[in-house]
């Protein structure tokens, strides 16, 4: 999933088996060391998860909860959503078929369970198809009830431009010609369903597939799974006219300003194992970038007694919050997930050894100093995180002992070359404004020309997906979407699913061979075997074609106020919402 500008990682993906998964997880611990640890991982195919939701434990109903951002959420159209503020905190709006508990407790499972779904998967053919049934009692925000056509249809409409944005995975395995001519593109009066769909009743939708696939249950976590009732879909409109299946639903949206939650009385408890409605009101504050974020949450005073920051704590504010004890007690740190990359754009920097420069030409120092030290990043030199079993240890560009690269290797790669002049694309934050300028000076020591780009933040990876685009370099950061590298290289890296928009491929790398090795991988059965294989991939892709530049592996250092209660940094690395309460 695109990081905000999940962790769950496999034994093997089988039936009704309790999984031991590597999965980050944060439990506010100000260590900066603290590393990702092994974690058990359960899916619950028996439906044997309880509801309503355990209470937790000290929780108090009432007040206004705060979320203090930059920006607004790029998108909040369930077909779309795909960065992980917004499958964060929609899920206090949006339901899904499946969905995961979280704690936020050490030694605590992490667990897949059935959402709107009596259970996290039916299969009786080894995964060729899987069987859901809606639990009782579930209801829109106006009262009338949740029906299976209704998530049939939200499925369906993702296979056109309204699910363009968004996860790609449950398309490309229910139609062989998803993004091809020939292929469904969305409900019509003729198709209402997408190839492989059915709804047999009110209470039942079926998938079918082709082939075997054992990874559904974490599919249908997405929201592409949350329903919309057709007659309510208005297209385009939406993002901000959502209709809701959560315990909370909109009271007012001022795009890019405001946003604001009140409770759902038609949501029921009892129908719902892991959403809770403490708070009587949230408000999504979109006007304050990382500065104003930790200058509001360090004085806590008024409305920021209750509420988080979305965004780390920008590097100069970092020493002046680790200096104040009782401010650090407040803040949440840790590993996470994702990895940060500067993707090369391989349709427009064709020449490998100019991709090749580039990661040793890169200042990870620097760049490490830029973003504020240890507490925030660690460097990468991998596509793959290492909190995935698949994840292979290397470095196919080693950095001088001084950790500012080799400019001399990166000036012999370029040796008789016409370096290009590259545009360099980001999102326009304040952090970003700041890192490009070392990432510019970094390369330039090589002789690489480099002028920044920056697109606001809300349309940032709508823009940088849409092929042809014209950018050299583009920041991203990936963390994985379940728990198989399937969903790392088999998005990041597989040229076969490069379509016209909604692209996370950024480098548009395609190579057959490195196509072909990913598609054995995806179908092979031994998912254990394949995770071996993968971090041998991933180690190829750098030594051969060098698609990206792997800047770092993200860490969390973020605040919240005094009276947040019932919060951890969840596999989002985001605060917790569903467990969230005002303590005052």
């Amino acid at each position: 999933m695109r990081k905000t500008v999940k962790a769950l990682a496999f034994g093997a993906l089988a039936v009704g088996v309790a999984l031991s998964a590597a999965c980050t997880k944060n439990t506010g611990d100000s260590g900066t060391n603290k590393q990702a640890e092994a974690q058990k991982f359960i899916v619950d195919y028996k439906g044997e998860t309880v509801t309503p939701a355990p209470e937790i434990e000290g929780a108090k109903s009432g007040g206004t909860m705060t979320v203090v951002q930059e920006a607004d959420f790029e998108h909040l159209d369930p077909s779309q959503i795909y960065v992980s503020n917004a499958l964060n905190y929609s899920q206090l709006f949006y339901r899904t078929l499946t969905t995961y508990i979280e704690t936020g407790k050490e030694g605590d499972p992490t667990k897949l369970v059935g959402d709107l779904a009596t259970n996290a998967g039916e299969t009786t053919d080894g995964g060729k198809t899987w069987k859901y049934t809606l639990r009782d009692g579930l209801k829109y925000e106006d009262g009338s009830p949740i029906l299976s056509k209704d998530i049939a249809y939200t499925v369906s409409r993702a296979f056109g431009p309204l699910g363009a944005q968004g996860p790609q995975f449950i398309q490309a395995a229910l139609d062989a010609n998803y993004g091809k001519d020939g292929g469904y593109t969305g409900p019509t009066a003729d198709k209402p369903y997408a190839p492989g769909i059915s709804t047999p009743d009110d209470k039942t939708i079926i998938f079918s597939f082709a082939t075997p696939h054992l990874e559904v249950p974490y599919l249908v976590a997405f929201p592409t799974t949350a329903p919309i009732p057709a007659a309510k879909d208005t297209k385009e409109k939406y993002e901000r006219e959502f209709v809701s299946s959560g315990p909370y639903k909109r009271k007012e949206y001022v795009a890019g300003t405001k946003l604001v939650l009140e409770k759902n009385p038609n949501w029921d408890p009892k129908t719902d194992p892991l959403r809770h409605q403490y708070v009587d009101q949230w408000v999504f504050d979109m006007t304050a970038d990382p500065k104003a974020q930790t200058d509001r949450l360090t004085a806590a005073t008024g409305p920021d007694a209750a509420a988080v920051m979305m965004d780390n704590v920008p590097p100069n504010s970092i020493p002046t919050v680790k200096g104040n004890a009782e401010l650090m007690k407040r803040v949440f740190t840790g590993p996470n997930q994702y990895v940060y990359y500067l993707n090369i754009n391989t349709t427009r920097v064709t020449d490998v050894d100019v991709r090749r420069a580039l990661n040793y030409a890169l200042d990870r120092d620097a760049y490490i100093k830029a973003l504020g030290g240890p507490d925030v990043a660690d460097p990468a030199t991998t596509i793959q995180s290492p909190v995935l079993p698949s994840y292979k240890k290397f470095d196919v560009y080693p950095s001088l002992p001084d950790g500012h690269g080799d400019v001399e290797k990166a000036k012999k790669l370029l040796e008789g070359k016409t370096v290009p002049k590259l545009t360099f694309c980001t999102s326009n934050t304040t952090a970003n404004q700041n890192v490009a300028a070392v990432l510019v000076e970094s390369f330039k020591r090589a002789g690489f020309e480099i002028t920044p780009k920056f697109i606001e933040r809300s349309a940032y990876y709508t823009t940088i997906g849409v092929k042809g685009v014209d950018c050299d370099l583009m920041s991203s950061a990936w963390g994985q979407d379940y728990p198989d590298s399937n969903s790392v290289l088999g998005v990041l890296m597989d040229g076969t699913k490069i379509v016209a928009e909604g692209n996370n491929n950024y480098s548009y790398f395609n190579e057959s061979t490195i196509n072909d090795k990913l598609k054995t991988l995806r179908e092979m059965q031994d998912r254990g075997a394949a995770a071996a294989l993968y971090g041998d991939l991933d180690e190829q892709i750098m030594k051969d074609f060098a698609p990206v530049v792997p800047l770092r592996y993200g860490r969390n250092f973020t605040i919240a106020g005094p009276n947040v209660g019932g919060t951890f940094l969840n596999q989002y690395s985001q605060f917790n919402a569903t467990s969230s309460y005002v303590k005052s």
